[in-house]
């Protein structure tokens, strides 16, 4: 079962800044990019290195272990869409922004 939870404040995620959480019990990173927030998986599938020492660049993010990138809109690998992340909903209330996880 799926339920929004609160995975941190609106003044936590700053444009084009990379917010590690846990919510859940599962590990995320949030993002703002051109006043969307979006909610990724912080596991890259490779190799399992953590996302959140990577680089941003338009709607991805290039895992600093590896240089793989993952759109955040889909988390699909941006060189073969059949590789994924884990995306989640994300939903901005109250000065909250929360996952559904």
């Amino acid at each position: 079962m799926t339920s929004w939870l609160v995975a941190a404040t609106e003044n936590d995620v700053r444009e084009g800044k990379i917010k590690p959480v846990e919510v859940g019990g599962t590990r995320l990173l949030l993002i703002r990019v051109e006043g969307e927030i979006f909610a990724i998986e912080n596991r890259c599938p490779h190799m399992n290195c953590p996302l959140q020492g990577g680089v941003l660049v338009d709607h991805s993010i290039k895992c600093p272990c590896h240089s793989w990138s993952f759109d955040l809109r889909t988390g699909a690998y941006v060189a073969s869409d059949k590789i994924k992340v884990n995306v989640y909903e994300t939903q901005l209330k109250d000065g909250n922004i929360s996952v559904l996880v």
